[in-house]
């Protein structure tokens, strides 16, 4: 059998403070892993609520420009409205332009007299001057040759008619 004669009470006394002394050191151990764990924590903590602030910062900002740009385009909705709306009164309102530029494209694919009265509903001087045009235009009538002095012509025909008178 073993003897417990090695089991004195300073062995055993010792054998707590060896034991104690290494729950002390363990213990202190963990204490500072906790401290290191808890610094690391806040670090990264304040780390993260910097760029949350930042990105907060961001977010405002973008906000803001949304904001702004939502103003510009029902800006832009606006005026388009307008144009819109005055695009269509121009269009009513320009039926007789319509009408002619029809007209003249219709004699210049050979439309007639009668068919420039009726398809544009020119009245018939309206439809002449048309076709008279277009056909200068074209080439198959001849333009008069323009005087550079129209009072030139006067001149000379009443000249004619009057009597020359001498002077003394």
């Amino acid at each position: 059998m073993m003897t417990w004669a090695w089991f004195t009470p300073p062995v055993i006394a010792g054998g707590f403070v060896v034991l104690t002394l290494l729950l002390v050191a363990g213990l202190v151990q963990l204490r500072r892993a906790l401290y290191r764990s808890q610094d690391s924590a806040r670090q990264q903590i304040r780390a993260l609520d910097k760029e949350l602030n930042k990105a907060n910062k961001q977010l405002l900002e973008v906000r803001s420009v949304v904001v702004g740009l939502g103003q510009r385009v029902s800006e832009q909705k606006d005026i388009i409205a307008h144009l819109n709306e005055r695009l269509t009164e121009l269009e009513h309102e320009d039926t007789d332009g319509r009408l002619y530029s029809r007209a003249s494209k219709m004699v210049k694919l050979g439309a007639d007299l009668d068919e420039l009265i009726s398809e544009c509903e020119l009245p018939k001087a309206e439809a002449e001057l048309m076709m008279s045009l277009q056909n200068k235009l074209a080439g198959k009538e001849t333009i008069p040759p323009l005087t550079s002095d129209p009072d030139e012509d006067l001149g000379s025909r009443t000249a004619s008619r009057r009597p020359s008178r001498k002077y003394r």
